[in-house]
């Protein structure tokens, strides 16, 4: 008999019956492993078997999946067919990208006005003479259209030849040396000169000349086209250089006020007149009743 202690994992250790000897532990499992053998044989024998025609028919199923599948592969693209085929290429978009900020279609005194922050100064004063000089040169225009009479269109013009006289002198005395002084860009301030000069040689024309002639209204509309271009580049360029510089624009406004109020034609201010209005646009913002 052999002995009972034998390794894990034995046949002797799975043993249910520790108590029973070795080999009749075994013999008994290997007729009941021949018994099952024989159970299964006898069930396998009573099972239907299929017909010869059911038996062809899933051969006939795998030969039309077979052609199917050779058709598939017959007509699909050689890159298919290969199983390391880099995928294709996808096709590159070409995209365009918005302008950030699209130039406006035409720059004018209204929509370059430096925006009003704080105590009304210089530029607030000059600012509103360009928007009060701006709306008159429509004013005339309209004038101009409707074929007015020779006088209406000559006192408009003269009111707008003495506001710009005004305004020049006090920016080429007052203004002007101040911006050199505060360390303003020269060639800024020189360009600026030149096109007062140009501008005051058509003022003359236009004073000179009479409201009949045939170019009379063309010269005040050149003359108007010229003041936007000028006032645009003061509003982008040597306005927001001059708030930045430190200059004291405020107590500058007091001396430019006077200067002017000694320029304008007795009687007051001929464009205010014109208008119907209390002068200053933004200077109105900061009056005191």
């Amino acid at each position: 008999m052999a002995d009972d202690k034998t390794k894990r994992g034995s046949p002797d250790n799975k043993r249910l019956n520790k108590s029973e000897p070795y080999e009749v532990a075994y013999a008994k499992a290997k007729a009941a492993k021949k018994s099952a053998k024989k159970t299964a044989k006898k069930a396998a024998k009573k099972a239907p078997t299929r017909s010869a025609s059911a038996r062809a028919k899933p051969a006939a199923g795998s030969r039309a999946k077979k052609a199917s599948s050779t058709s598939r592969a017959k007509s699909a693209s050689p890159a298919m067919k290969r199983t390391n085929a880099a995928p294709a290429a996808k096709k590159s978009r070409t995209t365009t990208r918005a302008t950030p900020n699209p130039p406006k279609a035409e720059k004018t005194a209204e929509n370059t006005a430096p925006k009003t922050m704080k105590e009304a100064d210089a530029v607030d004063l000059l600012t509103d003479d360009h928007l009060e000089v701006g709306a008159l040169f429509k004013q005339y225009d309209k004038l101009a259209k409707k074929e007015a009479p020779a006088e209406q269109r000559r006192t408009l013009a003269q009111t707008i030849c003495d506001m710009l006289k005004a305004h020049t002198t006090i920016e080429e005395e007052i203004f002007y040396p101040a911006a050199r002084r505060a360390g303003i860009d020269a060639d800024l301030l020189d360009e600026a000169d030149i096109e007062h000069a140009s501008a005051k040689d058509l003022i003359a024309q236009i004073e000179g000349g009479d409201a009949g002639d045939d170019h009379y209204d063309a010269k005040v509309k050149v003359l108007g086209e010229y003041i936007t271009h000028h006032v645009v580049e003061e509003h982008t360029e040597m306005f927001t250089k001059c708030r930045r510089s430190g200059m004291d624009l405020v107590a500058l406004r007091g001396e430019m006020e006077a200067r002017k109020m000694a320029l304008v034609p007795e009687g007051g201010d001929a464009a205010t007149e014109a208008k119907g209005k209390s002068p200053g646009i933004l200077a109105s913002l900061f009056s005191k009743d």
